[in-house]
């Protein structure tokens, strides 16, 4: 009850939030590289997907109307980040795995969002 207060009172933040997140990913994908990744091989693709599920999970709390707009419109730039990645930087490249790591965010994200949902669904009272 108390998530779904949230919600209600912060949905006019939410188209806010959703394109801030946009901007500091877009600016996080095409900084230039300062060093090694720090952490474990293929860590950057982790980060890929955890940015991907963030803006899959807030472009929904934002636009939940248009879902299925907003996941294929999120799978675009993706594709879209990578190739900036390749022409507009120098210490980054583009990578066909770091797009397919977005797309793996953005379908853990909705598949948690179905979970969810089908959950408060089960737990709303039903009024004859």
């Amino acid at each position: 009850m108390l998530l779904k207060n949230i919600t209600t009172y912060c949905k006019p933040l939410f188209p806010f939030a959703f394109w801030m997140l946009i901007s500091i990913v877009t600016m996080l994908l095409l900084m230039e590289h300062t060093g090694a990744m720090v952490g474990f091989p293929h860590m950057d693709k982790i980060i890929h997907a955890i940015l991907f599920a963030m803006l899959t999970t807030i472009g929904y709390l934002a636009y939940s109307n248009y879902s299925r707009r907003l996941y294929l419109g999120l799978m675009g730039y993706g594709i879209m980040t990578e190739i900036m990645q390749g022409a507009l930087t120098i210490t980054r490249y583009a990578s066909i795995y770091d797009w397919i790591a977005d797309t793996v965010g953005i379908l853990l994200a909705i598949f948690a969002i179905k979970i969810i949902e089908s959950y408060s669904a089960m737990k709303t009272p039903h009024v004859s």
